[in-house]
Formats: C-alpha cells, sequence, structure tokens
C-alpha cells in the first residue's frame, strides 16, 4: 500500500485538480497492477475495480401477479428462508468489492466460479453466456452526474434463472426506480410474464438511460459551440478533449451491446419466452438508435475541434493582418526618415524654407496613398 500511496502522491498538480476523470483511470490502474490476478488459475473470486468503503447490501422483490413483497438489507439467512414458490424474485446486490458475500450468493444458487469470476471483473466487454441453469449477462450502466457533468459508468452483472434474477452492481444507485416503481403500481405485465420479462424491462431501462446522457452530451457541446463562435477559449478546446474521451468510453459500452441483444432475440435461450422476444426486438431497435446518436456525436465532436482550429486561425490572421497593415504603412514612412536623417550637407531640403512641411507633407500623403491602395483591394 505505501508504494500506491507513492505513486498517487506523485502525480502532477494539474491531474489531481483538473482532471479528476483520469486521476480515477490512474489510480484504479495502480490498484490492479498490485493484485494478484495474473497467473492464476480460471474461477478465482478476485475483484479487480476499485477499492471502496461502500457497504454490502441485498435488496429484493418477491412478487407474483397479485402480491408483492419488498425487502431491503436483508441476510444471506433470511434469503435461504424466502419462499420462492410459484412466484419470482429479483435480487439486487450493491458492493460487489464484498468478495465472500457474493461468493456466498453464487454458491446458494449454484452459479459456476468462471460466472463468479466474470462477475467481479468490473471491466469486461458486455457479453451473454448461457449455461444449463442460467443465464448471465454483463452490461455497462452510463449515468450522467449533474454535479459533476460527467457520465458515471459501471458493470452491472445480470443472472437469470428459473423464476430468478440476481442484479450485481460495484456501488449504491442505478437507472432502475422506475422499473421498482412499475412493480409497486402492479400495472402492466411486469408482475405477470415472470422474471424474463423483468429481465427485459432492466436491459431496455439501461438502454434508455443511453438516451439521457447522450442527450446531456448534446446539450454541452451546443453550450461549447455557442461558445467557440463567440469567443474560441482554450477551455473549450480541453473540455471537448475530455468529452471526446468519454465518448471513446461510451461506444465502448454501447457497441458490443448490440450483438448481446441480437443474440436474445434471435437464439433459443432456456429462460426466455418467445413472448418476450417481441419486446427484446424493440430493445434492439433503441441499441441500433443509441449507436447512431454516439457515432452522431463523435463526428460532431471532431466538427467542433474543426471550428475551434478554424476559429482560433482566423483570429490569428486578424492579428497578422492588422500588423501587416501597420507595417506596411510605417515602412515607408521609416525609409523616408531614414532619408532625411543622413549626414550630408547637400540636401536640398535642409535649406529650403517649406522644407519641414514638405517632409511631413510626404509622410503623410505616403500613409494615405497606402490606406487607399488597402482601401481599393478591399483588403481593409
Amino acid at each position: 500500500m505505501d508504494k500506491i500511496t507513492k505513486k498517487i502522491m506523485d502525480l502532477p498538480k494539474r491531474l489531481l485538480v483538473q482532471e479528476p476523470l483520469n486521476l480515477y483511470t490512474g489510480i484504479r490502474g495502480m490498484f490492479r497492477e498490485s493484485s494478484t490476478i495474473a497467473g492464476l488459475p480460471p474461477g478465482q473470486a478476485v475483484y479487480t475495480g476499485l477499492r471502496r468503503d461502500d457497504p454490502f447490501s441485498m435488496s429484493i422483490f418477491l412478487y407474483d401477479e397479485e402480491t408483492l413483497e419488498e425487502r431491503d438489507n436483508i441476510s444471506i439467512e433470511e434469503l435461504k428462508q424466502l419462499n420462492v414458490e410459484n412466484k419470482f424474485l429479483w435480487l439486487n446486490i450493491e458492493g460487489i468489492h464484498h468478495v465472500e458475500q457474493v461468493k456466498a450468493i453464487c454458491e446458494l444458487y449454484e452459479i459456476h466460479p468462471l460466472t463468479l469470476e466474470d462477475i467481479l471483473t468490473v471491466e469486461q466487454r458486455p457479453k451473454i453466456d448461457d449455461t444449463e441453469n442460467y443465464i448471465y449477462t454483463a452490461i455497462r450502466m452510463l449515468q450522467f452526474n449533474p454535479k459533476t457533468r460527467k457520465t458515471v459508468s459501471e458493470q452491472l452483472s445480470m443472472v437469470l434463472l428459473k423464476n430468478v434474477i440476481i442484479t450485481f452492481q460495484e456501488k449504491e444507485g442505478d437507472t432502475f426506480e422506475a422499473v421498482r416503481g412499475r412493480l409497486r403500481a402492479g400495472k402492466g405485465r411486469i408482475r405477470k410474464e415472470g422474471s424474463d420479462y423483468l429481465y427485459y424491462a432492466l436491459i431496455d431501462t439501461i438502454v434508455d438511460h443511453y438516451f439521457i446522457v447522450m442527450e446531456k452530451f448534446g446539450d454541452q457541446l451546443e453550450d461549447i459551440e455557442e461558445r467557440i463562435l463567440r469567443s474560441g477559449q482554450r477551455r473549450d478546446f480541453e473540455i471537448l478533449y475530455e468529452l471526446k474521451r468519454e465518448m471513446i468510453h461510451i461506444r465502448r459500452s454501447v457497441w458490443p451491446l448490440r450483438e448481446v441483444i441480437s443474440r436474445i432475440e434471435r437464439d433459443d435461450f432456456k429462460f426466455i419466452k418467445k413472448s418476450t422476444r417481441i419486446f427484446i426486438r424493440d430493445v434492439y431497435d433503441h441499441t441500433i438508435q443509441a449507436i447512431d446518436s454516439v457515432e452522431t456525436y463523435r463526428d460532431f465532436i471532431s466538427s467542433l475541434s474543426d471550428l475551434y482550429q478554424s476559429v482560433i486561425g482566423n483570429k490569428m490572421n486578424q492579428v497578422m493582418k492588422t500588423l501587416t497593415i501597420i507595417s506596411v504603412i510605417f515602412i515607408p514612412l521609416t525609409f523616408i526618415a531614414g532619408l532625411y536623417g543622413i549626414n550630408f550637407e547637400n540636401v536640398p531640403e535642409f535649406k529650403w524654407e517649406y522644407g519641414y512641411a514638405y517632409f511631413w507633407s510626404l509622410l503623410i500623403g505616403s500613409a494615405v496613398f497606402t490606406l487607399a491602395i488597402f482601401r481599393w483591394k478591399k483588403w481593409i
């Protein structure tokens, strides 16, 4: 730990103050370097994310068409005593860095050690695995933090069993409040169709939040575009660079999801009914729209970068134009002043009564003549 602390303290001050996203990435990489994942046999329960102090928490929705039981902060012993016969269970787990508790849950529901390893590996590509006893899905959950105006990305692991769905989250906070509200209200299909429909509803909510994040991106980019056209400050270019990095991360989250949703729609999964796959097709369409939005905003960011360079270039051209005009005006004036500053005695204008007036007339006439040429050429 002393070695890692020293690395953090050696980080540049600019990184600590101005680039919290880069700092987070850098610290996460340091902790990963210190882990002992490399060389371990497959299926080892090792958490690969950032070390957290968040508590471990489990909440449940136990429901059928007529009844609903909602409980927070339940223990594993209480979970074992639940009567889930002829009912559907949604178990939500927050704090997967508590490896022993997660491992106990996986043992309770006979989840394979390789799947446990995937759950604890929080920076993997969205994927879906179909086993004999369950369906495992890894997906990126994106949220927009209005305080930091940053996109928060988190891996969500979902295990769909018969009449049971388990969601594993890194920390507290998710995008599922609307789904919880629908379960509490008991309206529509969600309490009637079973766990596979809830599985669809959770994925659909995650994809819908991609559009919310994209909308926030669009608002920021429009503000930046207006500021660039008005002033073109260096800070706007730095913000564009940060947004570009975030967009790359979002693209890595959204693009592989298309393959996952396509498999769910196309393949014959044991725990997903044919009637539910119709709704999955709608999620697939939304995923394609999200991908199109990502590509659109990527192009928008690139065009804003070009616009910034153009604005800065135009500003520089205006400065150079002004300096050139001033230089061209004063070059002949300097020549005339230098000519009459020579030390020869036989200069006729020196002894002329109107020589001084002639000198100033020549200077002013040269400047006016130069400006007239610029005006005629429409350079000014």
